[in-house]
C-alpha cells in the first residue's frame, strides 16, 4: 500500500511539473482559408474542354510552438497543414524543432532549404506579406494563376523551385546565422529527397533508393545582405546548391543571385537569376530569371512580374499539354492588384500569360484571369 501510495505522490508531483513547464510554452494557431474564381481566356491545348471557368477553395493551418528559457534560449517548433481540400486530403509540408540563441539557429525537420530561404527574391511577394496574404493566393508569378490555363511551371524562384526537383519537406538539419551588419549566411544537409515517400517518416525506405528517390547528400548554402538606409530598404542574396543524383538521375548543381529594393515612396522592383547546371530532368543548363515591379499605397498592392527561362538543347523539358518537347524559352507574366478590406480580409485579381516555346513539336500559350479573396488568422 505504501508503495501504491508514494507512486501515487511521484505520479501527482511529476504530472504537476509537466502541467507547469507546458504552461510557459505558448502555442499559436494561424493560418487562411481562401477562394477563386477564375476564367482562362486564350489556351493552346490539344484536348478539349468543357467549360473555361471554375471555383477554387483552400486553406492552410498552422500550429507554431515557442519557448524562451531565463537564458534567453528560444526554442519550438512548426506543424503546418496545407492544401487543406477536399480534393489533395491534406498535406503536411512542415514539421520541424529549432533552437535560436545568440549562435544563430539550428532546425531540424521538415523545413524551407537554405537556398530557398536565401535564394528566393521576390519584391511582390514582400508586399503581399504586408498585407496578411500569401500562400499563392494573389502572388503573382508565386500563386495560384496557372490553375486555370494549365502549367508545367518552366521557370524558378530560387535553386529548389519547380525545376530543381527539391521542396520543403525534404528532411534535413539547417543553420542559420544572427545577422553581422546586416550580413548573414545558412547552409543544411539533407541525406535523401525525392516525393513524399522520403518525406520525414521514410526511415527503412530511405535507405534503399526507389523510383521516385532523385538526390542524395544535398548540400545548400547561401549568403544574404539586407539593410534599410533612410526609408529605403536594400537586399543582395546569392545560393549554391548541389547533391549527387541516384536511381538514374544526373546530379543537381545550381546557383542564384538576386537583388531586391524597397523605397519609401512605395515602389518595390526586384531581379532573381537562378542558374541550373544540372537536375534530375536534364544534365543541361537552364536559366530562370524573374523580374518585378510592385507598389504599395495605403490597403493597394499593384505589381506586373515576369519570369523568362532559357534551356540548352537536349534539355527534355516538354509540355504536359501539347506534344511539344525541348523546351527553348518560357515567357510568363502576371499582372496583380490586391485590396486590403479588412484586418485579416484581402481580396486579389490577376490576369497572366505564358508562353512555352519548344524545338519540337507545338507551342504552349495560353491567358487567364482569377480574382478572389482570402481571410487569414
Amino acid at each position: 500500500m505504501r508503495r501504491i501510495l508514494l507512486l501515487g505522490v511521484c505520479l501527482a508531483a511529476t504530472t504537476a511539473g509537466i502541467g507547469a513547464a507546458q504552461a510557459e510554452i505558448a502555442v499559436k494557431i494561424n493560418g487562411w482559408v481562401g477562394f477563386l474564381g477564375g476564367v482562362f481566356v486564350t489556351r493552346t491545348d490539344t484536348g478539349t474542354l468543357d467549360r473555361d471557368y471554375d471555383f477554387v477553395s483552400g486553406a492552410r493551418l498552422q500550429f507554431d510552438i515557442k519557448n524562451v528559457t531565463d537564458g534567453g534560449l528560444e526554442y519550438g517548433a512548426r506543424i503546418r497543414f496545407n492544401n487543406a481540400d477536399r480534393k489533395n486530403n491534406v498535406t503536411v509540408d512542415r514539421t520541424y524543432v529549432y533552437v535560436k540563441g545568440g549562435f544563430g539557429t539550428i532546425t531540424f525537420g521538415d523545413a524551407p532549404y537554405a537556398s530557398g530561404d536565401i535564394g528566393y527574391v521576390y519584391a511582390h511577394d514582400t508586399l503581399n506579406s504586408k498585407l496578411g496574404l500569401g500562400a499563392g493566393w494573389g502572388d503573382g508569378l508565386d500563386g495560384k494563376f496557372n490553375l486555370f490555363g494549365g502549367s508545367d511551371v518552366f521557370y524558378a524562384f530560387d535553386p529548389t523551385y519547380g525545376i530543381g526537383g527539391l521542396n520543403g519537406k525534404d528532411t534535413k538539419i539547417k543553420y542559420t546565422s544572427p545577422s553581422f551588419s546586416g550580413f548573414s549566411f545558412a547552409f543544411d544537409f539533407t541525406p535523401v529527397a525525392g516525393g513524399n515517400g522520403h518525406a520525414g517518416p521514410g526511415g527503412v525506405n530511405d535507405l534503399t533508393n526507389d523510383a521516385t528517390t532523385r538526390y542524395e547528400n544535398i548540400v545548400t548554402g547561401g549568403l544574404n545582405y539586407a539593410n534599410t538606409f533612410d526609408g529605403t530598404s536594400v537586399r543582395v542574396a546569392g545560393s549554391a546548391s548541389t547533391g549527387n543524383g541516384v536511381s538514374g538521375n544526373n546530379d543537381f548543381e545550381a546557383y542564384s543571385f538576386g537583388g531586391q529594393i524597397g523605397l519609401a515612396s512605395g515602389f518595390a522592383a526586384s531581379v532573381n537569376w537562378v542558374h541550373f547546371s544540372s537536375t534530375f530532368r536534364a544534365k543541361k543548363s537552364i536559366d530562370s530569371i524573374t523580374g518585378d515591379l510592385s507598389y504599395a499605397t495605403g490597403p493597394f498592392v499593384a505589381s506586373i512580374g515576369y519570369a523568362y527561362t532559357t534551356a540548352e538543347k537536349g534539355n527534355g523539358l516538354k509540355s504536359s499539354f501539347t506534344d511539344g518537347t525541348d523546351l527553348q524559352a518560357n515567357h510568363s507574366v502576371v499582372l496583380s492588384f490586391l485590396y486590403n478590406v479588412a484586418p485579416g480580409l484581402n481580396t486579389f485579381t490577376e490576369l497572366s500569360y505564358e508562353r512555352n516555346e519548344f524545338r519540337a513539336g507545338r507551342d504552349y500559350e495560353a491567358s487567364t484571369l482569377t480574382s478572389g479573396m482570402a481571410l487569414s488568422f
